[in-house]
């Protein structure tokens, strides 16, 4: 692999720094260690070679930036004219230098009004701006003029330099100001050693220490706080440094930083980690940006429900712990409107179900994970990698004579930690004698070899939903429960019992019994879901 070198026992990828970048970049050479192991050493690789390259690619654009433009060149030339006038004036005399340019004067003003019209061109032009000219080849301007336009402003540029001396010879006081482009333009100023915010604040208790505090606290004595979440807490608190330039001091973050932050994740990739491996966030929107068909941008949606969320719910955690006066990212939400919008995740119809489940998989004769993992994630209304995945065999037993799944390490919240009947039709297809199999065979998990938590997600939507002939990009695998969830409204169930089953309701003691005796919730929600007819699906 280009860059990947064996070096004394350890892969180590490489990558030369260009001389011309050098200064900006610090260093001769870009390199990190990747191990002994070749296949993770490969593994790796790829987002360590990506980071570099996309480092390089930042440093010619700083290199680019710093270039002298036309309008800097022209402005130092025409400082250079008057002073090297000054000197002249000062050795030679008022006089001597006055009687010099009599007659010559309007003669180059005459010249240089030729070529700027272009009424004079080519070798005949030229020679009156050399020196201009001769100073923007040193100093590498590039323009996207033509060569005979740029010799006309230069002319223009010559003119004004012109003028400017004319007019000390006529003992004027001030000076005319310039007509010409280049030294009308303002430009701005190009801070040579761009700052990070992150290296301007070095003072207080940083954002990713205060994410460790808010965590310890929330997960101190009885409480807890799902695995997910923490995870999207670290992910968040990532992004966030990435867009700013790397750690930050929690205090230095200000509400302009917020916002500015909201419209770079308007214009993040979904997925940006995966799809532009060893990109940081602002190098996968410039990455993404140059593609020929650019991935999805992040949904607003999910802006605000996670990324914009949870940074708020960590600078509230931190302003109320007096780590900063405020919270800067209070209200700062992407504007979703109030107008109709196209559902992101549609339930499957009958001809889908069809297709699904009247495959060849469902043809053999033994139901391993991926059969099984489908049809759970119909007849329960669970989501796929937070709850199906993590189901162990203790948590399949029966409640009250009815064989249930308690889905105890659901992610979510609190409700989604829940008990869910088994339906008839997965104990006639041999559900619970898969489970006891399992258990002969002295394995603890429902799926054990459901690693990682989003596998039989990507073999759903890259492999076996095209397979069955579903190109609908809405159909996803959550579409299993948004049709479970279809199904309990069309046969009537009450909505406390669908929310119930699908976590959008209290499970608790209190929740699940009520006031007769002879009758449960569970016994209610067993009865519902086996109302639940899917004839596409049980043939």
């Amino acid at each position: 692999m280009k860059y990947v070198h064996f070096v004394r026992g350890r892969y180590v990828v490489r990558v030369i720094v260009p001389i011309e970048l050098r200064a900006v970049v610090g260093k001769r050479e870009l390199s990190e260690k990747l191990g002994p192991d070749k296949i993770l050493a490969e593994r790796r690789a790829h987002g360590v070679i990506a980071g570099f390259l996309a480092q390089l690619e930042e440093a010619r654009e700083k290199a680019e930036a710093r270039k002298p433009k036309l309008s800097s060149i022209a402005k130092s030339y025409f400082q250079e004219q008057l002073d090297e006038d000054d000197r002249a004036r000062m050795e030679l005399g008022q006089d001597m230098v006055i009687g010099l340019n009599h007659g010559s004067t309007s003669i180059m003003a005459t010249q240089l009004r030729l070529i700027a019209s272009g009424h004079v061109t080519g070798e005949n032009a030229e020679v009156w701006v050399d020196e201009l000219l001769n100073k923007m080849v040193t100093a590498g301007v590039k323009t996207d003029m033509s060569r005979p336009e740029l010799i006309k402003l230069l002319a223009k540029v010559e003119l004004d330099v012109t003028e400017a001396i004319h007019a000390r010879d006529k003992f004027e006081i001030a000076l005319p100001s310039p007509k010409s482009e280049p030294l009308k333009s303002v430009e701005a100023e190009i801070d040579p050693e761009p700052v990070s915010k992150s290296e301007k604040h070095t003072t207080g208790i940083s954002l990713a220490d205060v994410l460790i505090a808010f965590h310890k606290e929330r997960t101190a004595g009885n409480r807890s706080l799902a695995r997910r979440t923490i995870e999207e807490h670290k992910v968040a608190v990532r992004m966030f440094e990435e867009f700013i330039g790397g750690a930050v001091p929690v205090r230095s973050i200000t509400r302009a930083d917020m916002l500015a932050y909201k419209q770079a994740l308007l214009q993040t990739p979904s997925r940006y980690a995966l799809r532009f491996p060893g990109l940081t966030l602002p190098q996968a929107i410039k990455a993404n940006a140059k593609r020929t068909k650019p991935y999805p941008m992040l949904d607003p949606a999910t802006i605000n429900m996670k990324w914009l969320s949870h940074m708020s719910t960590i600078l509230r955690w931190a302003s109320n712990n007096g780590h900063i006066d405020a919270n800067p990212a209070h209200g700062v939400r992407v504007d979703e409107g109030n107008g109709f919008k196209e559902p992101s995740r549609v339930p499957f119809n009958q001809d889908d179900l069809k297709r699904i489940f009247g495959s060849e998989l469902f043809r053999a004769d033994t139901y391993g994970t991926k059969q099984w993992a489908l049809l759970l994630a119909l007849f329960t209304g669970a989501r796929s990698s937070s709850e199906i995945a993590r189901i162990r065999l203790c948590d399949i037993y029966e409640e009250q004579d009815v064989p249930v799944i308690m889905l105890a390490l659901a992610s979510k919240n609190q409700h989604s930690k829940r008990l869910v009947p088994i339906h008839k039709h997965l104990i006639d297809r041999g559900f619970l004698r898969y489970v006891e199999r399992l258990r002969n065979g002295g394995q603890t998990r429902l799926f054990p070899d459901w690693e990682p938590e989003d596998k039989i997600n990507r073999w759903f939507l890259r492999s076996y939903r095209s397979e069955v002939g579903i190109e609908d990009p809405r159909k996803v695998f959550h579409s299993f429960r948004h049709t479970l969830k279809t199904a309990l409204a069309r046969y009537g169930v009450n909505r406390d019992v669908s929310d119930l089953i699908t976590g959008h309701k209290d499970q608790s003691v209190g929740g699940i019994y009520i006031d007769d005796a002879n009758t449960t919730m569970i016994n209610a929600m067993a009865n519902a879901l086996n109302r639940i007819s899917f004839p596409e699906v049980c043939l």
